[in-house]
């Protein structure tokens, strides 16, 4: 899932006119409209609420250590909400200058995982996660066969709240430009990101 946002003028004709002749504030407000937004869904999935919507109840992070020791892996001290994925938030900027700017996941991978997060999913209980359970402490009934992973929505739970924090960053970045600051923020990097679907 992405979230697209766009610039649509409804300032008064003088306003218009004045960010008319200067397209790059357009392009330079979308960008920290981005930023901004996709601060707040990382803070969202950090926090294990987004929009203030609870995540469904996570297994507990030592339980789950014994799990991944089981398996085979190291095992980690801590397991934070829907994993790695907070990192792989991001936006593309390329369209700015057309008046447009994507913010969403910045990989296919980021995508799958993503997507399987927030529509919850099952996994069939084989012989060796069943031995993996076992090992690590955690008995299975017999007739389980099947492990369901509940939805956790991580877009849509904060769309109210990105859509507030891009209206505003655009408004106050358009008007600083107004009230004569003409300095554009120097980008920290000169990467630009991809958002996939």
């Amino acid at each position: 899932m992405q979230l697209q946002i766009t610039y649509e003028d409804m300032a008064t004709p003088y306003l218009k006119q004045l960010v008319a002749n200067n397209p790059k504030w357009i392009a330079s407000a979308l960008k920290s409209a981005a930023w901004k937004s996709q601060k707040v869904i990382k803070s969202g999935i950090q926090s294990g609420a987004p929009g203030g919507q609870a995540y469904a109840p996570m297994m507990p992070d030592k339980m789950r250590r014994a799990l991944d020791i089981a398996l085979g892996n190291t095992g980690k001290t801590r397991y934070p909400p829907m994993g790695r994925l907070q990192r792989a938030v991001g936006y593309d900027s390329s369209r700015a200058n057309q008046g447009s700017v994507t913010v969403g996941w910045l990989s296919h991978s980021a995508v799958y995982l993503g997507s399987k997060q927030q529509e919850g999913f099952s996994t069939e209980v084989t012989d060796k996660l069943r031995r993996a359970f076992a090992a690590a402490g955690i008995k299975l009934s017999a007739d389980k066969n099947q492990l369901h992973t509940a939805s956790r929505p991580t877009f849509p739970p904060v769309l109210p709240d990105v859509s507030a924090v891009a209206a505003q960053a655009m408004q106050d970045k358009l008007l600083s430009y107004i009230m004569g600051n003409t300095q554009r923020s120097a980008a920290s990097s000169g990467r630009t990101y991809k958002v996939y679907r």
